[in-house]
Parts: C-alpha cells; sequence; structure tokens
C-alpha cells in the first residue's frame, strides 16, 4: 500500500487519503438487482474506514452501507480503526454509540464485526525513523491500546468477530532482524491485550516494491515464531499492478506450509496518474470488473480461507461512472 517520499509505493497514509477523497463523491443510496448479471463467487467481507465524517452517521447510514456488502454475499465487515490518535486535525474516536450503530446493524444483516484499535498516525514516522524513535513508538502506542482494549466492551456484543489491529507490514521497512524483533514484541503485546478481552487478532500485510535485502515471508517467519496472528495479505494491485500477486507467492507458501489461517484482500481501486509520487496528491477510480474478477480468482486459489475486499464503501457505493459499471456487472 504505501512505502518512501519518492516512490509510487510509499509509507505515507496513501490508502487513508484515497479512501477519505473518494468519501466525498456521493453514495447510491437503495441498489436493486439487475437481471442478466451475477455477483461475485466469493467476496465473504468487507473494509469500512471511519473519517470524522463518519461521527455524523445515522443508524440509516451504518445500515446502507453494511446492506450492500450483505447484497454481496459478505460475513464480516472489518472497521479498520476506531479513530486516530495524533491526527492533523487532532484526536478522534467513534463514540461508543456509533460504534454500537455499527454492531446492531452488522448484526442485523446477518455479519460479525472486525473491531479494529485506535490507529497511530505517528506509525509513518516511526517506522521510518531511528530505533530510539521506533521504540518510543512501541511503547507509547502499546500502552494507550493496552488501557483502550481493557474498558472497550465490543467483544462482549453478539456481533463481535475479533479485533484488527489497523497497521500493514510490508518488508521495506523491516530488513533489519532486530528491527522484527521488537516488532515481534510488540505485536505479542497488542495480541495478548486484545486476547484478554476475547477474541483473535488480525493484521494487514502486502508486499512492497521498494528494493530492500528484507523479505516478507522472513518477517512474518519470526513475527509467527512469537504471536499467533491472521495475517491478511492484500493484492497490491490497486497502486501496484496485476503482477503484484506474484511477489506473494514465498508468503502465501510459508504461511501454508506452517498451516496458519489468513485472509486475502481484494483492491477495488486503481491509482490514476498524477503530478507527484509522494501519495499526497493520489488519485483513484473503481477498478474495472475484468481486471477484478482476475483478482478475485487469485484470491480464491491463495489458499486463504476468507476474501475480502477493499472496500465496497465507497469503491463500489459511490456515485462515478466505473463504480455505476462494477454495479451492474454484479447485477446491483
Amino acid at each position: 500500500m504505501s512505502d518512501s517520499p519518492v516512490f509510487p509505493d510509499l509509507p505515507s497514509p496513501l490508502r487513508r487519503r484515497l479512501l477519505r477523497a473518494a468519501l466525498l463523491a456521493p453514495a447510491v443510496g437503495a441498489l436493486a438487482a439487475l437481471p442478466g448479471c451475477s455477483i461475485p463467487t466469493q467476496v465473504d467481507g468487507t473494509f469500512l474506514q471511519p473519517w470524522r465524517s463518519h461521527l455524523d452517521w445515522t443508524m440509516a447510514d451504518w445500515q446502507r452501507s453494511v446492506q450492500l456488502a450483505q447484497r454481496l454475499g459478505c460475513k464480516q465487515l472489518v472497521l479498520q480503526w476506531a479513530g486516530i490518535h495524533g491526527a492533523p486535525e487532532g484526536d478522534w474516536q467513534l463514540p461508543d454509540a456509533s460504534l454500537r450503530m455499527v454492531f446492531t446493524a452488522a448484526g442485523e444483516a446477518g455479519m460479525t464485526v472486525r473491531m479494529g484499535l485506535p490507529f497511530e498516525q505517528s506509525w509513518w514516522k516511526a517506522i521510518g525513523g531511528d530505533d530510539a524513535t521506533l521504540q518510543a513508538f512501541f511503547a507509547d502506542s502499546l500502552g494507550r491500546a493496552q488501557q483502550w482494549l481493557a474498558q472497550a466492551p465490543w467483544a462482549r456484543l453478539q456481533a463481535f468477530g475479533g479485533w484488527y489491529v489497523p497497521y500493514e507490514i510490508e518488508q521495506y521497512h523491516w530488513a533489519d532482524a532486530a528491527r522484527v524483533q521488537g516488532l515481534a514484541q510488540w505485536l505479542h503485546g497488542l495480541q495478548q491485550a486484545a486476547h484478554a478481552q476475547g477474541g483473535d487478532c488480525a493484521i494487514s500485510t502486502y508486499f512492497s516494491r521498494l528494493e530492500t535485502t528484507g523479505r516478507l515471508e522472513t518477517v512474518w517467519a519470526t513475527v509467527l515464531d512469537r504471536v499467533p496472528l491472521r495475517p491478511m495479505v492484500q493484492d497490491g494491485v490497486g497502486v501496484a499492478g496485476a503482477g503484484n500477486v506474484q511477489q506473494l507467492k514465498p508468503l502465501l507458501a510459508m504461511l501454508t506450509q506452517r498451516g496458519v489461517a489468513f485472509d486475502a484482500i481484494v483492491e477495488l481501486f486503481r491509482e490514476l496518474p498524477g503530478e507527484n509520487s509522494d501519495g499526497t496528491q493520489f488519485k483513484g477510480e473503481t477498478a474495472d470488473a475484468t481486471r477484478i474478477e482476475r483478482q478475485l480468482a487469485w484470491a480464491a486459489d491463495s489458499g486463504a480461507e476468507h476474501v475480502l475486499v477493499y472496500a465496497l464503501d465507497p469503491w463500489l457505493s459511490q456515485d462515478t461512472p466505473q463504480a455505476k459499471a462494477l454495479r451492474r456487472h454484479w447485477g446491483l
């Protein structure tokens, strides 16, 4: 998803920015089924990435988003984060009332919610910084996450489907073995705090195109030796192109050999040419159905237990020609 300030694959909040921009487009209302089209054979879940604008969502808004996922056969909603700590505009979190609406809407639709922890905006600076900066981030963010989890009631709700650690692990920033050990220790602390409340813990991963001596499967082998996490493997096609899935073969083979349950994430967007490559002016649009169908076929053959898409809202729900074309293709 992201990596360095001078490459298209950079460590900026790329996906977060592109989704924030996309959410400004009007979303469609009720979606009726069309004859002669068919939904994908396997879409088990989708992500939903909250922003400040979601603070104003009503029950009807959450139901609209969840019902779109339900029409595609989704059984799981991954709420990417509960809020953001250190955001430029200030810290914010979805209030308990909003989160209860999410769980209620999902439960009504027969779906579970994988609950994302609050996201730490300083993650990007920390992973690109020196060891002292990284260790300070690990300590501070773990303390805040432990405090939040200790008061979180969500695992007691019927629609609860586990926890989500709202970061992505790649190989570029983790070529150094000592840094990987620190990463594993931090993830172990997060997983233990989450497990104490009930439920498993998942985190996303992707292949970075930046040249490095690090290997994604090596990073994950070290992490999994220490922490029982559920990897969610992004196909990376939205920015890196279709060939990115070939780079994931060693990771998938390692996970299969270890018998580790994992999920595959299919990206529904494509990057458009921009004036710069630092992610600050990212432009994207809904990808065409043919490309997405190839990604779904890869995901189905990957050995993943579940196939999720990133993300129905906004890339399927918004009122753009590309999103409309995908809805027509899927009979929505």
